[in-house]
Order: structure tokens, then sequence, then C-alpha cells
């Protein structure tokens, strides 16, 4: 029972991951202004500008 219901936790947590790094790509298309993005989306925006000012 407890691994159906992490399984399906997961399924979920993807699904939002999945739709947070479409949401960043519109953004990064200039499709959507950032305050319309969701919260995850925002982490990853900033997680991926702060990635690549360290490799620069």
């Amino acid at each position: 029972m407890a691994n159906e219901k992490r399984y399906v936790a997961q399924k979920r947590q993807r699904r939002r991951r999945k739709a947070a790094k479409a949401k960043v790509k519109l953004y990064e298309q200039g499709k959507i202004p950032h305050d319309k993005l969701p919260s995850l989306a925002k982490r990853f925006l900033s997680r991926k500008t702060r990635a690549l000012s360290k490799s620069a």
C-alpha cells in the first residue's frame, strides 16, 4: 500500500515539474511574463540562471 501511495505522489510531482519546466521555456521565449510563473518555475529559473552564471 505504501509503495502505491508513493508512486502516485511521485507521478503527481513529476507532472508538476514537467508543467513548471514548460512554463520556464515559455518565459524564455518571451511568451509569458515573470510574474505569471508558478513558484516552482521561478525556483527552476533561479537555479538555471545561477548555474549559467557559475559556468561563465
